[in-house]
């Protein structure tokens, strides 16, 4: 549509309140949820002529489910809290995570983490959202950033103005590339496949890692529609453009074959043809600031991760906490005020998620990575090293439970 054509934007609000964010994921409706309670006039944006949550099961823990209280988001009746272990296939457990359960019973959680089904809590966070919130049928095109604000154009030919823009529009960002350039959508070497089912019987006070010489196998308790589910992942080498099997669920048994209960009955209460899909990780490499000017970014937009995080929408969620947070009360339209709100998000998040992402990334190669037949020597070190739960505490759980201790302790 050529610019004759455009007519002249529309404000999203009051300026100095005006907030625009794009992507409708868990995080980027988060994310307005939580600066609609800050004061501000928030849209967001999402391609979709329908709003529909992609993917199955997700992971959240404690922080998560304290800050989607605090947006009004019912969750306590779908959160199956579990404490996580790391085990070999045969059931020996190697890692045992250092969690403080005062901690948790602060934060009114059983347990660290829990699966979760997305779309239930998809539906939850639009309960909780301003009726007219949620804009679909916008493409991003592009922002243009101008005395008065920041100018969002999309491709359907509609423009808004506004004095914040917050990328939330995944691994595939056209906020981040514009704000920060193009960058190289990297293949970390391990697919992904997740998949859920509903099943009584086995333990639901553990969220379990179980690994053998060559694959990983997962799963954590949930509640979905009030019954007992478990959803699951198998992470495995793999190249970048292999072929998918033709039976997946004949394919994922034969590899898990000799992993202890429940494992195999997890498998086999599973709809494969409908509750089973595949993913191919990828990432970006970390960037050192997320915000410049009026655009920043949060999410999968900043942060892509793999799943030996297993939480990348509890960390878009708390990027869309913290973001509200050190952005309350202030004028948007003073580009020193924003611009302080902002280092202060950039400083809380981004030295803090890539470390988490890397640490995945890490984790990721060592199970998945080294060849045969150094991969024997790795899992012996594994059976009869300390190192391992010492890597665990100091690279995922310290810093974690300290970001819950601030949410739960909030200090300007």
């Amino acid at each position: 549509m050529s610019e004759s054509n455009v007519s002249a934007p529309t404000s999203l609000g009051i300026k100095g309140k005006r907030v625009a964010v794009i992507g409708a994921g868990p995080g980027g409706i988060a994310a307005g949820v939580a600066l609609h309670q800050a004061g501000f006039s928030v849209k967001v944006f999402e391609r979709h002529p329908e709003l529909r949550p992609l993917g199955g099961a997700i992971i959240l823990n404690a922080t998560g489910i304290v800050i989607l209280r605090g947006l009004g988001v019912q969750v306590d009746d779908i959160f199956a809290a579990g404490l996580p272990e790391f085990r070999r296939y045969d059931g020996r457990v190697r890692v045992n995570f250092d969690i403080d359960m005062d901690l948790l019973k602060q934060a009114g959680v059983t347990g660290w983490q829990s699966g979760m089904m997305r779309s239930e809590l998809y539906e939850r966070l639009l309960a909780a959202a301003p009726a007219d919130m949620v804009v679909p049928n916008h493409t991003f095109s592009h922002y243009e950033e101008h005395a008065e604000g920041v100018t969002v154009h999309f491709a359907e030919g509609r423009t808004y103005d506004a004095d914040l823009v917050i990328g939330a529009d995944g691994v595939q960002s056209k906020v981040r590339e514009q704000l920060w350039g193009a960058s190289e959508l990297k293949h970390l070497g391990i697919a992904v496949w997740l998949g859920w089912c509903e099943l009584q019987g086995p333990e639901r006070k553990k969220i379990v890692i179980q690994h053998n010489h060559a694959y990983q196998m997962g799963y954590a308790p949930l509640r979905y529609k009030d019954k007992d589910c478990f959803e699951w992942w198998f992470v495995e080498k793999c190249e970048e453009n292999q072929v998918e099997p033709t039976d997946p669920a004949a394919y994922v048994r034969e590899r898990i074959n000799g992993f202890s209960y429940p494992v195999p009955q997890i498998l086999e209460a599973t709809d494969t043809s409908h509750n089973l899909f595949r993913w191919v990780v990828k990432y970006r490499d970390p960037l050192k600031q997320w915000s410049n000017g009026r655009v920043t970014i949060m999410g999968d937009a900043a942060h892509p991760t793999s799943p030996y995080a297993a939480y990348g929408a509890g960390m878009a969620i708390e990027d869309g906490y913290f973001l509200a947070k050190y952005l309350r009360g202030r004028d948007l339209s003073d580009p020193k005020a924003l611009e302080i709100g902002l280092r202060r998000y950039d400083d809380q998040r981004v030295n803090y998620t890539n470390q988490t992402t890397a640490f995945a990334r890490f984790l990721g190669r060592l199970y998945h990575g080294v060849p045969a037949p150094l991969n024997r020597l790795r899992d012996l070190f594994l059976d009869h090293s300390s190192l391992p739960e010492k890597l665990i505490s100091k690279g995922v759980t310290s810093e974690a439970q300290a970001l819950l201790r601030a949410v739960l302790n909030p200090v300007d």
